[in-house]
């Protein structure tokens, strides 16, 4: 499967505020109500460019196979001081359960240690969300607790498992 990063791009804000509305993605995660112009937006003030780690306040990267997007991931919550970062991600419901998301996660995963000083990635998942879990552990992000009601998600306090993969952890994640 070739797996393609497109960088952020107002014209990708249909394509998200669809995968916005998926059952899954609704159930897990604590969205805030979006409008196409909003995200356009959002879309517009982040970069892909890896090379603006000093002035970037997000990043954002589409999922393309096959001239489709099929997902993305993000890149937010940047501590230069700390140098650390929130990874997120997100799968079509039509291309789950086919590396899509193991894949994408582990290019922006080598991208952001081989083209930036960040020395962790952390990031938050749902505790009933297995099939997210199991892509951060196949990347090599080590489970590191549970912060209990951590977000409201359809405004229910959701247990949130915190993962977290360090640079020094890259030589044995890649090299599986």
């Amino acid at each position: 499967m070739k797996l393609m990063l497109v960088p952020a791009d107002p014209s990708l804000a249909e394509w998200w505020f669809r995968a916005r509305q998926d059952d899954e993605t609704v159930r897990f995660n604590p969205l805030l109500a979006s409008t196409l112009e909003s995200l356009r937006e959002r879309l517009s003030q982040s970069s892909s460019d890896l090379g603006d780690y000093e002035t970037a306040n997000s990043y954002f990267w589409a999922l393309e196979r096959d001239g489709q997007v099929v997902g993305h991931v993000t890149l937010q919550n940047i501590n230069r001081l700390m140098l650390t970062a929130e990874i997120g991600y997100g799968v079509d419901a039509k291309a789950r359960g086919q590396g899509v998301g193991t894949q994408g996660l582990r290019l922006v995963v080598e991208n952001v240690f081989a083209m930036t000083p960040i020395r962790k990635l952390i990031a938050f998942v749902h505790e009933e969300n297995v099939s997210s879990c199991r892509v951060l552990e196949k990347v090599g992000f080590l489970k590191e607790g549970l912060l209990r009601a951590h977000y409201l998600v359809n405004g229910v306090p959701a247990n949130e498992a915190i993962y977290g993969l360090l640079r020094s952890d890259l030589e044995t994640v890649f090299s599986k």
